[in-house]
């Protein structure tokens, strides 16, 4: 379970990447992802299933934090 704080809208979502293939599945808040350059905005009950190996990162939008369930396989 994962909780990611809001950050100023004018400061770039830090990307990583690491082995295996990732789910993610929005509870709480907006989180806007980036995957390989591509970006998508989940809202609660959205998910997203992408390789990590590929460079990504995620931040909450608004003023709430973002919560989502993440399996990394």
């Amino acid at each position: 379970l994962i909780t990611v704080a809001p950050r100023p809208a004018a400061e770039p979502i830090p990307l990583n990447a690491h082995p295996g293939q990732e789910f993610n599945y929005l509870l709480e808040g907006t989180l806007r992802v980036v995957v390989s350059g591509h970006e998508v905005v989940l809202k609660p009950g959205d998910s997203i299933y992408f390789d990590s190996a590929h460079s990504h990162g995620m931040k909450a939008v608004g003023d709430t934090p973002a919560r989502f369930l993440a399996i990394i396989l």
